[in-house]
């Protein structure tokens, strides 16, 4: 866990994004604590229950806790006749999640609304109502609550008798305010969640945001529609997703992996803190935390590789700004091998991609290189892991592959399973050992493949990685020491050009371009319109770089489901799916797969500079009849 600052305002003035925890109603719910009874007085009645739920949280990642005392305000206590405990237990509320945090989290103050109407739709007056909040403020305060956070506020009057009543109660602590939207981003009352959010600015707040009702999708788009560029302290705690009724109970949809999935996006456009709202349970938050682990292990490394921050006018891959040692001079880019040789000399290039075998013995794949190589193939493609799959080591692999057949590899090298120090042992070996062309890619989670506990390193992403290659090359490793003779790596990275956010892709492939890449393959291709699109966009970005098709021939309507549905990065046009759903038998749907292939490739022709053509389940043939070989 990140060593976090003393105090919680110096989190908000040095910027540092924080995970807060998921629910505590639901939660509190599925273990045991029913609606017929207080929540919040269970911090009283059910110590062991409050402290179970923060150590959960907290084991999951949390940083920051949130005390259960959303609704132990003087109104709602009362409905079961706890009104006069109203400092108990919200000091109690606090106590319990200072226990569990200790100084390695956080503790956030929770403060709902009054669960009545205030003037002028209500009985209740302003004055009532900071009265209530400053009550119960005062216990969190004592409790030992680093922060106060104002959560789900759909009236913005209630919320800014809530707002002063925490400015007198508790000046000292940092004040989080949220309201709740809908997906058209309304409050329930109405209220326009842009005039909102700049009220409860002008009301002097630390950070704002968003909690509840919805899930993470409808608040991305609200926060994107709002603040295009967010200069703010935000806050982002969804939902997971909308509940579903499911024999008397609400079942929330969103998986672990889709919330912490929305985290990275989050965390990308500028939101500071992301937590979960009702619905999000411990292992919500672990994925999430997942998710800010890997966050901060790339901008760490982008620190240390000094990572460019390009304009989308790039203007190609012979302009990088990577740091080289003025002592050595790098190799250039034909003379490293012959792939780069004839990439360099506006020559196609075809790779054909076999799997590092599951099993110690290697035959199969060798008697495939060599057959590959007599059929005048440049390269042997070698995945490293692909979806997150445990087989020999592709360096490895490549190495056994180059030595004895003769044939040159095209080493897939993942950031998934290599720490920082792992990887540029592993590149100043390779170049040693002989292999030259590596193919940088960030790697599928754990979570896709065979053993979904496995832990994901993730220090640094395929950008990072471009960005230490391209050091190494330049004679320098990743403390700026020189290295003595650079390394000759060719330097590959992948494109996809049926991202469904394509200029979110264009703009990091426009990084790898001026962090050093010099080739790219992109994900197997079944929409050219698609590869068209991205042959159109780097050519009117004057992006220099030559692209390698990824071709993938199909062999049944099953695979072509497979690949479109669980594959990352594939998309398979309607018109291929209804082609592969045609055949009647087996051998025709193969033929059908085949010709699609092989059509691609003759259409395409020359406007990319090579094929990648998988093999599937090793059957090298099928390759071959592709590439017309």
């Amino acid at each position: 866990m990140m060593e976090l600052p003393k105090s919680f305002r110096d989190v908000l003035q040095q910027k540092i994004p924080l995970l807060f925890d998921g629910a505590t109603g639901t939660e509190l719910y599925n273990r045991g604590i029913f609606i017929n009874r207080c929540f919040e007085d269970a911090n009283l009645s059910s110590p062991s229950i409050i402290l179970e739920l923060h150590r959960d949280y907290l084991k999951a990642g949390a940083e920051v806790l949130s005390t259960n005392s959303w609704g132990a305000n003087r109104f709602k206590l009362a409905k079961h006749n706890l009104q006069d405990q109203t400092v108990l237990i919200n000091k109690t509320a606090a106590k319990l999640a200072r226990e569990v945090a200790g100084r390695e989290a956080y503790v956030a103050g929770s403060v709902g609304p009054l669960g009545v109407r205030i003037e002028p739709w209500g009985p209740t007056s302003f004055q009532e109502a900071r009265e209530a909040f400053a009550e119960q403020i005062r216990g969190l305060k004592e409790g030992g609550a680093d922060l106060i956070c104002l959560e789900t506020f759909g009236d913005i009057s209630e919320l800014q008798q809530a707002i002063q009543a925490a400015k007198q109660e508790a000046p000292e602590l940092p004040l989080i305010a949220q309201i709740t939207v809908s997906a058209e981003g309304q409050t329930p009352v109405g209220t326009p969640a842009e005039w909102a959010l700049k009220k409860v600015l002008e009301w002097g707040v630390d950070a704002v945001g968003f909690n509840c009702s919805v899930g993470p999708q409808p608040l991305m788009t609200q926060i994107q529609k709002l603040f295009p560029d967010l200069n703010i302290p935000f806050i982002v705690q969804p939902n997971a997703g909308l509940p579903k009724e499911t024999d008397g109970r609400l079942i929330y949809m969103c998986t672990p992996e889709y919330m912490a999935e929305f985290t990275k996006h989050f965390l990308q456009i500028g939101v500071q803190f992301v937590g979960g709202c009702c619905g999000t349970s411990p292992e919500h938050i672990k994925a999430m935390s997942q998710t800010f682990r890997h966050q901060r292990a790339m901008n760490a490394a982008a620190e240390v590789i000094q990572r460019p921050r390009v304009s989308m006018e790039f203007a190609g891959a012979e302009e990088t700004k990577t740091q080289h040692n003025a002592h050595c001079v790098p190799v250039p880019f034909d003379q490293k091998s012959r792939w780069s040789w004839k990439l360099a000399h506006g020559q196609q290039v075809t790779s054909v991609e076999l799997l590092p075998p599951a099993s110690v013995v290697p035959t199969k794949i060798l008697d495939n290189s060599a057959r590959l190589k007599d059929a005048g193939i440049d390269a042997i493609n070698i995945p490293d892991g692909p979806r997150a799959s445990a087989r020999m080591s592709a360096i490895l692999t490549a190495v056994m592959i180059e030595q004895k057949v003769g044939i040159e590899t095209v080493l897939h090298y993942t950031c998934r399973d290599r720490n920082l120090l792992g990887m540029q042992s592993d590149m100043l070996g390779a170049h040693a050992i002989g292999l030259r062309n590596m193919l940088l890619v960030t790697g599928d989670p754990p979570k896709m493949g065979s053993y979904p506990n496995a832990t994901g390193v993730f220090d640094i992403d395929a950008i990072g990685l471009t960005n230490m290659v391209s050091r190494l090359n330049g004679g320098m490793d990743l403390g700026s020491r020189p290295i003595g003779e650079p390394t000759a790596l060719s330097i590959g990275v992948g494109v996809n050009p049926v991202h469904r956010d394509f200029d979110y892709e264009m703009k990091r492939f426009a990084y790898k371009v001026e962090a050093g890449a010099e080739w790219a393959i992109t994900q197997p291709v079944f929409d050219l319109r698609a590869l068209y699109r991205l042959l159109e966009y780097i050519d009117k970005h004057n992006i220099k770089i030559p692209i390698i098709a990824g071709i993938w021939p199909l062999m049944s309507f099953r695979n072509a489901q497979f690949m479109h549905n669980e594959v990352p990065g594939v998309f398979i046009p309607d018109e291929i799916m209804k082609r592969m759903a045609a055949p009647k038998n087996p051998e025709d749907a193969r033929k059908v797969g085949i010709e699609i292939a092989r059509g691609m490739v003759e259409e395409l022709g020359t406007s990319v500079q090579g094929f990648q053509v998988s093999a599937p389940f090793g059957k090298v043939e099928l390759a071959l009849e592709v590439l017309g070989r």
